[in-house]
């Protein structure tokens, strides 16, 4: 399952990291058109400013400026540059020089009104509200040729307001946010591009309101910028917005292009365009491709490769599977015998070391392990002690119950002295038919075990009975401990543990006898 896992997260992988690169070839093909479409788009508008420099380098060098010359100068740009709707003359007038103005111009005859005006709220010409500067529409070029413009304060809105005003103090064009300009020949979703036209052209800026000849304004259609410039060279199946971000803060939306409504959009390979600066004003495109666009350019390879390396992984895996199977199985006969014959050597382990009888460790193991405790005891320093405990007249215990009986009393003794030999150390052994014999290392003081092994035998009350009336089974003890190291051998040991034994058949009453070997 593991291998499975790993397989089918290394195929995904794969396929996720092919589908990636072909998610970011699509992105660098819409990034290109994107950018095309924003060089386009700037060419255009600077061929507009172009334009326009032209017509002011006409006025700067000293033509006279009038409806009849002002006419066939600005059409000319019009038919040149489909995106402008009109081209506009500007005046600059002071609230003084208003009755005066308006006076002039009806006498020049391009003043169709009797005052200055501007939009109310339902978009009919009112005289215009009292103001310390006006900025009325003097001449007029456009498709429609109709006049009735003329005399609108441009300066009526503060947004134009404050264009023509930084554009005057600047000496540059200067262009403003897109809205729905207003005209005779109808309303225009665009903006203004407003050019200060100097009585000395040599300045760059005036600083006067008598330095300024006026303004030229150009009314540029967004929708028709768009079409000649962008829609010319972006690809079919991208949908693509162009943006006002000269307020980073506060983006306005200038224009939007669906390619197709029924398809749906991939938004997550939107791109946006390096910043189209004119004017004052900082323009950018953003497109992003239809589904249609992304698969056309999207191929099946990664889900190919993500299902041929699932079903390799699978059936590796299966494989793996087999062979581990196998192997288990094999593990498993290999395990049983295994196990057979560490339970065949253990039973044959019991049977060289273990006393078949009371299930003590034998005589054999008893020298191996006094052997042992020897060498601790010589490489410590410690004394050693060795008991002998024999049960007295076995044999005629035998004669008289039998030996079954003698069995029994053996099992019984031998589980009553091993309880009592508390310590872990200690080891209590079968030493001979009626002889148990116990290695006690590093004790002092052992005597008491003697007498406490007499008073264990006795609390088991198993009844003897003999020609000198009756009598339980009783037990001898004899011990030695050896505090001298020289001494220390395992058949020293066992010769004085039965000169003890001896001694304590010799000594009655007492039953017992220990040796202290310094």
């Amino acid at each position: 399952m593991i291998t499975v896992l790993v397989g089918v997260g290394f195929s995904a992988l794969t396929g996720h990291l092919l589908f990636q690169s072909e998610q970011n070839a699509i992105r660098k093909e819409v990034q290109k058109d994107v950018n095309n479409a924003a060089m386009a788009l700037g060419r255009e508008v600077n061929l507009g400013l172009e334009l326009l420099y032209a017509v002011k380098n006409h006025f700067d060098a000293g033509h006279r400026l009038s409806a009849r010359n002002f006419q066939p100068m600005t059409s000319g740009v019009l038919e040149r540059h489909l995106s402008f709707k009109s081209i506009e003359w500007v005046d600059i007038v002071m609230h003084h020089q208003r009755r005066h103005y308006v006076q002039d111009a009806m006498q020049e005859g391009s003043q169709q009104g009797t005052d200055i005006v501007e939009f109310d709220e339902t978009g009919a010409l009112i005289p215009a509200q009292r103001r310390d500067m006006y900025f009325p529409i003097r001449f007029t070029s456009s498709a429609s040729s109709n006049q009735s413009v003329i005399g609108y304060d441009m300066g009526s809105t503060a947004v134009t307001r404050q264009a023509l005003k930084t554009s005057f103090n600047t000496g540059v064009p200067v262009a403003t946010p897109a809205t729905t300009v207003k005209r005779a020949y109808g309303s225009v979703q665009g903006f203004l591009l407003i050019m200060p036209i100097l009585r000395d052209p040599e300045q760059l800026s005036g600083e006067e309101t008598s330095d300024l000849r006026g303004f030229l304004v150009a009314v540029i259609d967004i929708g028709e910028l768009v079409n000649l410039a962008i829609n010319t060279v972006i690809n079919d199946g991208i949908n693509f917005s162009l943006n006002d971000i000269t307020n980073e803060r506060n983006p306005q939306l200038l224009h939007s292009e669906i390619a197709t409504l029924s398809s749906p959009v991939n938004k997550t390979l939107t791109q946006q365009s390096l910043p189209v600066f004119f004017a004052g004003r900082e323009w950018q495109v953003e497109g992003y491709p239809t589904a249609e666009y992304v698969a056309a350019r999207q191929s099946y390879m990664p889900y190919w490769v993500f299902a041929a390396g699932t079903i390799i992984f699978i059936i590796i895996s299966y494989l793996l599977y087999r062979l581990q199977l196998r192997t288990l199985t094999v593990q498993a006969q290999v395990d049983q015998k295994t196990r057979a014959l560490r339970d065949a050597n253990t039973k044959l382990e019991s049977m060289t070391k273990c006393d078949g009888l009371t299930g003590l460790y034998n005589r054999s193991h008893f020298e191996a392990e006094l052997e042992r405790e020897i060498q601790r005891a010589l490489r410590e320093e410690t004394p050693l002690s060795l008991m002998i405990v024999e049960v007295e007249r076995l044999s005629d215990y035998n004669l008289k119950y039998g030996r079954l009986s003698g069995d029994q009393v053996l099992r019984r003794l031998s589980e009553a002295l091993d309880n009592m030999l508390k310590r872990p150390g200690d080891l209590l052994c079968r030493y001979s038919g009626s002889q148990f014999v116990a290695i006690l290392p590093r004790t002092e003081g052992a005597q008491r075990l003697a007498e406490e092994c007499l008073l264990t035998v006795k609390r088991l009350q198993l009844p003897f009975e003999r020609e000198e009336g009756a009598m339980l089974v009783d037990v001898y003890v004899g011990g030695v401990t050896l505090s001298d190291h020289e001494q220390m051998t395992v058949a020293r040991m066992c010769s004085y543990g039965e000169i003890a034994l001896a001694r304590a058949k010799a000594d009655e009453p007492e039953r017992w006898h220990w040796m202290e070997i310094e």
